[in-house]
């Protein structure tokens, strides 16, 4: 059946609505179910925790009667289902409903678990108002789970059986057990909020610093932060927060949206579901609280102390870093304008002989600094001439762009370890806390005006960007001329950045985890055995990792 020839079983209005987004949404019901699958999803999440005594109460009332029980969290994903029988169950699964499994609307069409998501009301779905032609045969109603302290949708219940029609008895079956669910989430969540408002109200803090409790569902702070920090400076904090340690108190500076240099202190509260107290103290001299979209002086790039430290000593100096990390870019700062510029990947356009001729015409001139780029890229024939320069106290400058050293071939990292001065450039996805700085950088060279949201920060800076700065500016440049009213929010990033998935919410530990097995399959060319050995791990738990962290195979 055409996409565009879906029309309704049904005259109620919660289904005829979520015909017509199914049908926007381009799902087809013809088709066997688009079921995104995935196991990342957090097995101890406080949704399951709470849930799960229901859950099991509720399995001892519906043995024998052919009933099915499924959780799905505030994404639509089956995180865990309960089924009197197997024969039953075998059924349920060969339907594609098995945990892991996301029934949103836009993936799967009209269903008890997606439709409540976007209606936040109870759903009876009977079994012709079913979207997909393959769910036609089961009926089911869902409610959603509603945290009673913050109102945000947690998670659905859904009861399903194969029939016709849904027994009207399932609503105030299933709604009681919601009601249960949502005072349980509303207990353990009081709990872990009264120990981080318990901390805030110790904190001491300078008069002039800016104090802030961020919890799962909640945000605390003094009038310093109302004034001082914006809403992408939460993203920040809340970065911060996800590296810290159960207890683990920290000291980190970074830059605030108002351009602000500052020193966070922030020190995660044990027991309290991740939640953090930072106090925020203004760096600049003799200077109060600035208000947020004031204009004062940026702070400096992280790799300032560096460049300036590399351009006032003298002597030869090796830039490294991935490509598009902006290798370039601090080159300029450390040779000066003056600076004759080569590249090593011209010798396959004027040959060894003729490109070592200009190397050496050139350092035989009166030039203040010679900048060789891409050195990874030259022949080991010509790296004699490079070191004789290197060793040449007399001649100007050298300052030399590479790969990061432990990918150089053997002679060319030679080359570089004999720089005295290196500048290591670390890839932008380790560079989250800097994140927002770099953005505001770049956005105000676009054109001075846009501003990142922060849900649009927060997915950009989930992103493991390969091709580094480079990337992320020509990312920035397409969202601004598509955003209205210069603020670019996650809907004006290209497709990619608005599904973050499980990695946006790793914590530190499994985020420096994610990293290390992307290095080492890419340090494999993706060869997963080779990865796990220099792991150390089997390729089956490599698999198991790669899932759990949300990596692409």
């Amino acid at each position: 059946m055409p996409v565009e020839a879906a029309i309704p079983p049904s005259t109620r209005p919660d289904i005829v609505m979520s015909w017509r987004r199914s049908t926007l949404s381009g799902v087809d019901p013809g088709m066997s179910p688009r079921i995104d699958v995935t196991l990342d999803f957090d097995h101890d999440s406080r949704l399951l925790r709470s849930a799960m005594p229901v859950l099991e109460e509720l399995g001892q009332e519906i043995t024998g009667a052919g009933l099915c029980l499924l959780l799905a969290d505030r994404d639509g994903r089956v995180v865990r289902s309960v089924i009197d029988n197997s024969l039953f169950a075998r059924r349920i699964e060969d339907l594609g409903i098995v945990s892991g499994a996301r029934f949103a609307e836009d993936s799967v069409g009209t269903s008890s678990l997606g439709t409540p998501l976007e209606t936040r009301r109870g759903v009876v779905v009977n079994g012709p108002e079913h979207y997909l032609e393959r769910l036609r045969r089961l009926s089911c109603y869902g409610s959603p789970i509603i945290h009673p302290a913050t109102g945000r949708v947690e998670g659905i219940l859904d009861m399903t059986v194969e029939d016709e029609r849904a027994d009207p008895l399932f609503i105030p079956f299933v709604d009681r057990a919601v009601r249960e669910i949502e005072r349980r989430l509303f207990v353990g969540s009081k709990v872990s909020q009264q120990r981080l408002v318990a901390a805030f109200q110790d904190t001491v803090a300078p008069s002039h610093a800016a104090v802030a409790a961020i919890g799962m569902d909640m945000l605390l702070h003094n009038n310093v932060a109302a004034n001082l920090l914006g809403s992408t400076d939460y993203v920040l904090l809340r970065e911060i927060a996800s590296e810290l340690r159960p207890g683990e108190r920290r000291t980190i500076n970074v830059e605030l949206a108002c351009g602000e240099p500052a020193q966070v202190t922030a020190e995660s509260i044990p027991a309290s579901e991740g939640g953090a107290i930072f106090v925020v103290v203004p760096q600049l001299p003799d200077a109060g609280p600035v208000p947020r979209g004031a204009h004062v002086r940026a702070a400096p790039p992280r790799l300032s102390v560096e460049i300036s430290e590399a351009a006032t000593l003298g002597g030869p100096v090796a830039v490294c870093g991935e490509a598009g990390s902006g290798r370039s870019t601090v080159a300029h700062e450390v040779a000066g304008v003056a600076a004759v510029w080569l590249d090593a990947c011209e010798i396959l356009q004027l040959g060894e002989t003729r490109w070592v001729k200009r190397l050496t015409e050139v350092a035989s001139t009166a030039a203040s600094a010679i900048v060789v780029e891409h050195v990874d890229s030259l022949p080991e024939s010509t790296v004699p001439a490079l070191t004789r320069l290197l060793e040449d106290g007399d001649g100007p400058r050298l300052i030399l762009t590479s790969r990061p050293l432990e990918d150089l071939p053997p002679a060319v990292a030679a080359l570089v370890a004999r720089c005295p001065g290196r500048i290591e450039i670390p890839p932008l996805r380790r560079r989250r806390l800097e994140f927002g700085a770099i953005a505001r950088r770049m956005l105000s060279k676009l054109d001075g005006t846009g501003e990142l949201t922060p849900n649009a920060l927060a997915a950009l800076s989930a992103a493991d960007w390969p091709g580094n700065l480079s990337e992320l500016a020509g990312v920035l440049r397409t969202a601004s001329q598509t955003a209205t009213g210069g603020r670019i929010d996650r809907r004006d990033l290209p497709a990619r950045f608005q599904h973050t998935g499980r990695a946006t919410h790793l914590g530190g530990r499994e985020r420096a985890e994610r990293q290390a097995i992307i290095d080492a399959l890419s340090n494999a060319s993706g060869n997963k055995v080779h990865a796990a050995r220099e792991l150390g791990i089997s390729r089956s738990t490599l698999y198991a990792r790669m899932k759990a962290l949300g990596i692409q195979s």
